[in-house]
């Protein structure tokens, strides 16, 4: 009987993927207390479903192990394996699923859905559509974000290594445009110019933390955002300059500023460089200003079908009044527009709710009234002043919806559900609770909003 253990090698046969796209072998042996294993499972990157090779173990747990392709079986290889275009697709941790035939890849998701329903929401018979495709495989990242660091007494740019902090320089990336590397590059290139010292997280010194861009789909008009630890920050100025000298594209240059030691990249004050302190960009017929802080669809070319998709599955009548909450710049709401009685928008951030505003106006759509608070504190207002609502849109943030915002949803009687997921785990747990206070619902739709990487976008309308 073969030894499971880290370091051993062994032959398997991989038989279906964990949630986030690593392959699953079977495997039977003894561990190193010497305790039989039987269909202990083994997860190994970049393998699929029918392949057969040998592995190495790099980790064993009580309940799985880990481990990486030694030698994959050329006669048992899949139909579905595409060599990645990325030289660093196995280092970098942007994609997952490069290695997957793009049909595979849908299938792969419309599966994850099904899992997730099933594993979370305890759903044994959802429903789940097949996967809208994206209309952009490649390149289709209107926003990116990269940490910049020093190293070797040079500043240094790049995507973060797998699961850690270590920045891999980047020559080119196929999620984000050709226009928005360069610039990234040349922004580095500049710093290293000026002696304008890239963040190291290790001595927290420096100066520039991240650089974000936002693109819009329409004209490729580029907003650069420059993160940096203070505000003065010597030789800027000579950065600007070459910087929108160089590129025609770039309509606005802003640094946002941000002196925490935290995750969140973002600081809370802006200072516009050069130009507008906005982009536009537009789904299906409708025009949007877009802000530092803004929330936007993450892939421009395929949000108008994402957002068409919502609005057929919700069936939203003339006399509606509905609340699009976590509204952001006012996207969905917008795009509904005259189509209901009435939307209340609420969003948080004071920025994004300003420009939801003046969305609104630019799109001649008269029937919205948008709410700067926080989307529990407000429909507690709502609910003490009895306001009569039909639907609601919830489009969370990852985490997914707060139980108390669902409990004030179903004690205000709303009868219509449209919930809108980036986080398929976290929406399946929450129709789970919506559906233990009354509510139902029906088809779920994968949207692949995020090609090549294990991230969906899901569908679901809920009625009481």
């Amino acid at each position: 009987m073969q030894k499971i253990d880290r370091g051993e090698t062994l032959k398997v046969k991989f038989t279906s993927y964990t949630h986030d796209g690593l392959g699953i072998a079977k495997v039977n042996g003894y561990n190193r207390f010497n305790e039989e294993l039987t269909n202990f499972p083994i997860f190994v990157e970049g393998a699929l479903v029918g392949e057969e090779g040998i592995i190495e173990l790099d980790e064993v747990r009580r309940s799985f192990g880990k481990g990486h392709i030694k030698k994959l079986f050329l006669d048992k290889a899949s139909s579905d394996r595409v060599m990645p275009k990325c030289d660093i697709y196995d280092k970098c941790g942007g994609c997952h699923l490069q290695h997957m035939l793009y049909n595979a890849q849908l299938e792969f998701k419309k599966q994850r859905v099904i899992d997730a329903y099933k594993r979370i929401g305890g759903f044994d018979n959802v429903n789940v559509l097949d996967t809208l495709t994206s209309n952009e495989q490649f390149h289709y990242r209107n926003k990116v974000q990269i940490p910049f660091g020093y190293k070797s007494n040079k500043t240094i740019s790049g995507f973060y290594e797998r699961e850690t902090h270590r920045i891999i320089p980047i020559t080119s990336c196929y999620l984000q445009s050709d226009e928005a590397t360069e610039v990234i590059k040349f922004i580095k290139n500049l710093c290293n110019e000026f002696k304008i010292k890239g963040y190291d997280e290790e001595t927290r010194q420096g100066d520039i933390k991240h650089v974000l861009i936002k693109e819009s789909s329409i004209n490729h008009e580029l907003m650069v955002i420059l993160i940096t630890k203070q505000k003065e920050i010597r030789y800027l100025d000579n950065l600007v300059t070459k910087l929108k000298n160089r590129f025609s594209q770039i309509t606005s240059i802003i640094q946002n500023i941000n002196p925490k030691e935290t995750n969140v990249i973002l600081g809370e004050d802006d200072i516009v460089l050069f130009g507008n302190d906005y982009i536009i960009d537009k789904i299906g017929e409708k025009t949007f200003k877009i802000g530092v802080k803004s929330f936007f669809q993450i892939n421009s070319y395929t949000t108008n079908l994402l957002y068409q998709k919502a609005i057929e599955m919700a069936q939203f009548k003339p006399t509606d009044t509905i609340i699009d909450s976590y509204s952001g710049i006012g996207s969905i709401g917008i795009t509904i527009g005259s189509n209901v009685k009435k939307i209340y928008q609420v969003e948080i951030v004071k920025e994004a709710v300003e420009f939801s505003k003046e969305n609104a106006k630019l799109n001649n759509i008269t029937n919205i009234e948008s709410y700067c608070e926080d989307t529990l504190v407000q429909l507690k207002k709502w609910k003490e002043e009895n306001k009569q609502i039909d639907a609601i849109i919830v489009d969370p943030p990852r985490k997914g919806i707060d139980i108390e915002l669902m409990n004030i949803i179903s004690e205000m009687n709303i009868k219509k559900v449209l919930y809108i997921s980036c986080d398929v785990t976290t929406q399946a747990r929450d129709v789970k609770y919506l559906v233990s206070k009354g509510y139902t619902f029906g088809d779920v739709q994968p949207v692949d909003m995020f090609p090549n990487t294990l991230h969906v976008e899901t569908i679901v309308t809920l009625v009481k």
